[in-house]
C-alpha cells in the first residue's frame, strides 16, 4: 500500500493508458482524497475510462494498485468504486489457451498479483467498515486471493459469509468462495438452507450452473421464491470480469430452460420488478424460444407498470411492439400500450405507438397528435388506404432532428405493383429526397417507369455511394434502361451478388464472378451467388448442392431455404428432416442461433420450410 506522497516512487511516464502516457494518474489518484465529491468522482471517471478502458486493463492501471488500495483505506467518498477499480484490474474471469500471446495480458497478471498483495490490509474493512458497498467490493477483490493472501482470504470471506448484516455481502461472499474453494458445492448446499432469501438464491444459481437443463425443479423453486428481492444483487448494469455479472450468469444459465425462464420471470415481476429483471427474462424468453409468444406477452403486460426508469419501460414496450403482429387477439397488448403512447418522452411513446401500428389499431391516428413515422408505416402495411399510404410514404426528421428519413419499411414490403402505382408522385418524391437501397430495389420491381424515375435512377447509379449506385443501376436495367452500367458496377463486386441476381438474363455476362464466388467465401457469399446463377441461368443445377449446403438456422440459411423454395424442387432426405424440424411447433425449439435473429426472421424460416415441405417429386 502506498500513499499519495510516494507517487514520485512510480515511473508514470514510463507506463501507458488507453488513451498515452500514464503520466496524468498521479493527478487523479490525488484528487480520490478530496473533500468534494465531485471532484472525486471525476478523477474516478478519468481512472475507469482512461486506465481500465472499456475493462482493458492497462500497465498505468495495474500500477496504480497500492496507491487506490490507500485510498480506499483512507478517502472520504467513493470508496466502494475505488475498490472496484481495484477488482477489475485483475481482468478476466479465468486464463484461458493462448491468452499469454494477447496484448495487455501481462497487465492483467500485474493487476491481479498487486490485488493479491493488498489484500491482507483490505480484508480489515469487512470487519469493521459501516458501508456494505464498500465490504461487497472488498469481497470482489478477493477474488485474486494468491499465495500467503490465500488463507487469509478464505478464513474473512468464510466469517464474511456467515457474519456480515449485509445479505447483499454475504451472498457476495458465497459467491467468490466458491471461485476460492474447491468444497463450494458443499457449501452451497448448505446455504439453501440460510434465513436470507438472497444468500439461498445466490446458492441455488450456483448449483444450477453444475446441472443441466431441464435444471432440478427444486434448485429452480428456490430461485423463483428467493431471487426477487433487492438484496439479490443481479447488477444488470455491473461489471465485474472476476467475479462475472449475475445477470449475465442468469441469462447464461436460464437461456436453456425456457419453463424455468417463464416461471423466473413470472415470479419476479409479481414481486415487483425490481430493476427490471423479471422483465429482462421475459424478453428473453421472446428473444430465445418461439413456442412461448402467449406467455411472454402476458409477462410484459404484468411488468409495465412496475417500470419506473425510462430505459427499462422501453425496453418493455419494445418487446411489446415486436410480438403484437403475432397475437391472436392484440387487444390486451393495445390496452397496456396506449396510454404511453402519448408519453412526453419519445423514447417511451416511440415503441408504444408501434405496437399500436403493428395491431392495426385505428386509435394510432386519432389518440395520437402526431404519430411517429415508424408507427405510421406500420399501421400503413395493414391497411388499403392510400390516403394513409401517402402519410407514410412522406419524408421525416428523427425526434434527434438532423436529415430528412424515410420512415417506409413495413408498408414497402407490403405494397404490390397494383397498389404503388396511385403512389408513383409520393415513391418518386421519397427517392428524391431519401434514396435507399430497400426503395430503389422496389422501385426496380415495381414497373413504375418513368422518365422522372428514370432520371433519379441515373443520377444515383452516377452518384458517389459506392453502395448504392450498384442497387440503382440494376432498379433502373429492371425498368428497362440500358443494362451496360449496372454490368459494368457489378463486374467485380463480389458483395453485390444479391443485384446480380436480380438482373435475371440480363446478368449473363457477370457469370464467371458469380460461378467463381459458388466454392469461395462467406457461406451467405455462396449462397447469394447460387440465387445469381439461377436466376440469370434458369438452370438450378448449380444452384441446389450450394443451398442445400447452407442450409442452417441463420441468416444465410434461411435465405437459402427461401430461394429452394422459390425453385420449388423437393428436398432430398437429409435435407428433408432437417427442415421437418424447422417447420415444427414444439416450444421447446430455440429460435435460430444467428446475433440478429428475430421472431420475424423465425416466422419466415418456418412459413419458407412449410410451403417447401409441401412441395412433392
Amino acid at each position: 500500500m502506498r500513499s499519495p506522497e510516494e507517487l514520485h516512487l512510480t515511473d508514470w511516464a514510463s507506463l501507458e493508458h488507453s488513451y498515452g502516457s500514464g503520466s496524468d494518474v498521479p493527478g487523479w489518484v490525488r484528487a480520490l482524497y478530496a473533500e468534494d465529491e465531485a471532484v472525486v468522482g471525476k478523477a474516478l471517471g478519468e481512472l475507469f475510462d482512461r486506465a481500465l478502458h472499456q475493462g482493458t486493463v492497462s500497465s498505468a492501471g495495474a500500477a496504480a494498485v497500492p496507491y487506490l488500495a490507500h485510498a480506499a483505506m483512507h478517502a472520504v467518498h467513493r470508496r466502494d468504486d475505488v475498490l472496484a477499480f481495484i477488482a477489475t484490474t485483475g481482468g478476466a474471469e479465468e486464463e484461458y489457451e493462448g491468452e499469454e500471446e494477447e496484448s495487455g495480458f501481462e497487465d492483467k497478471v500485474t493487476g491481479r498479483t498487486l490485488a493479491s498483495q493488498e489484500l491482507p490490509v483490505l480484508l480489515g474493512l469487512l470487519r469493521g467498515d459501516p458501508d456494505p458497498e464498500v465490504r461487497r467490493q472488498v469481497v470482489r477483490v478477493a477474488r485474486w486471493a494468491a499465495g500467503e493472501s490465500r488463507s487469509l482470504a478464505l478464513d474473512a470471506l468464510a466469517a464474511c459469509h456467515r457474519e456480515d448484516p449485509s445479505p447483499a455481502v454475504r451472498a457476495e461472499a458465497l459467491t467468490v468462495l466458491g471461485f476460492l474453494d474447491a468444497d463450494s458445492d458443499g457449501r452451497l448446499r448448505a446455504a439453501l438452507a440460510d434465513p436470507e432469501p438472497a444468500v439461498r438464491a445466490t446458492a441455488a444459481l450456483g448449483l444450477l450452473e453444475g446441472a443441466g437443463a431441464p435444471y432440478p425443479a427444486e434448485l429452480v423453486a428456490v430461485l423463483v421464491a428467493d431471487g426477487g428481492g433487492p438484496d439479490f444483487r443481479v447488477g444488470w448494469g455491473e461489471w465485474f470480469p472476476g467475479v462475472g455479472n449475475t445477470d449475465d450468469r442468469l441469462r447464461q444459465l436460464l437461456d436453456a430452460d425456457p419453463e424455468a425462464t417463464r416461471a423466473v420471470a413470472a415470479a419476479w415481476i409479481a414481486a415487483g420488478d425490481h430493476d427490471g429483471r423479471g422483465a429482462r427474462r421475459a424478453l428473453r424468453l421472446a428473444a430465445r424460444w418461439y413456442g412461448y409468444r402467449d406467455e411472454t406477452v402476458a409477462l410484459l403486460i404484468a411488468a409495465l407498470p412496475h417500470q419506473r426508469e425510462w430505459y427499462w419501460r422501453m425496453k418493455v414496450l419494445d418487446g411489446l411492439a415486436g410480438l403484437v403482429a403475432r397475437c391472436p387477439d392484440p387487444g390486451p397488448v393495445v390496452e397496456a400500450v396506449l396510454p404511453h403512447a402519448v408519453d412526453p418522452d419519445w423514447r417511451i411513446s416511440g415503441p408504444a405507438q408501434l405496437a399500436l401500428g403493428r395491431a392495426g389499431d385505428i386509435r394510432l391516428l386519432t389518440a395520437v397528435p402526431e404519430p411517429d413515422a415508424a408507427a405510421l408505416d406500420a399501421l400503413a402495411a395493414r391497411t388499403d388506404d392510400p390516403a394513409l399510404h401517402r402519410r407514410a410514404l412522406a419524408p421525416h426528421r428523427s425526434p434527434c432532428g438532423g436529415a430528412l428519413h424515410s420512415g417506409a419499411d413495413e408498408l414497402l414490403d407490403a405494397l404490390t405493383p397494383e397498389s404503388a402505382a396511385p403512389l408513383r408522385p409520393e415513391l418518386t418524391a421519397l427517392l428524391r429526397t431519401c434514396p435507399s437501397p430497400k426503395l430503389v430495389r422496389f422501385l426496380g420491381g415495381s414497373g413504375l417507369d418513368g422518365p422522372e424515375l428514370r432520371r433519379l435512377l441515373g443520377e444515383l447509379a452516377n452518384g458517389d455511394d459506392r453502395f448504392l449506385a450498384p442497387v440503382a443501376a440494376v432498379a433502373a436495367a429492371r425498368l428497362g434502361a440500358d443494362p451496360e452500367p449496372a454490368l459494368q458496377l457489378l463486374a467485380e463486386r463480389a458483395d453485390c451478388l444479391a443485384e446480380a441476381a436480380l438482373l435475371g438474363p440480363l446478368g449473363a455476362p457477370l457469370l464467371p464472378l458469380v460461378e467463381r464466388c459458388l466454392t469461395e467465401g462467406h457461406v451467405r457469399q455462396r449462397v447469394e451467388a447460387a440465387e445469381a446463377h439461377w436466376r440469370i441461368t434458369g438452370d438450378p443445377a448449380r444452384a441446389v448442392p450450394v443451398l442445400l449446403a447452407a442450409l442452417d438456422r441463420s441468416a444465410a440459411g434461411a435465405r437459402a431455404l427461401a430461394v429452394l423454395r422459390r425453385i420449388g424442387r423437393p428436398l432430398p432426405g437429409e435435407q428433408r428432416a432437417l427442415v421437418e424440424g424447422w417447420s415444427a411447433t414444439d416450444r421447446s425449439r430455440p429460435v435460430g442461433r444467428d446475433h440478429y435473429w428475430s421472431v420475424r426472421e423465425e416466422d419466415r424460416l418456418r412459413e419458407d420450410a412449410r410451403l417447401l415441405l409441401a412441395v412433392r417429386g
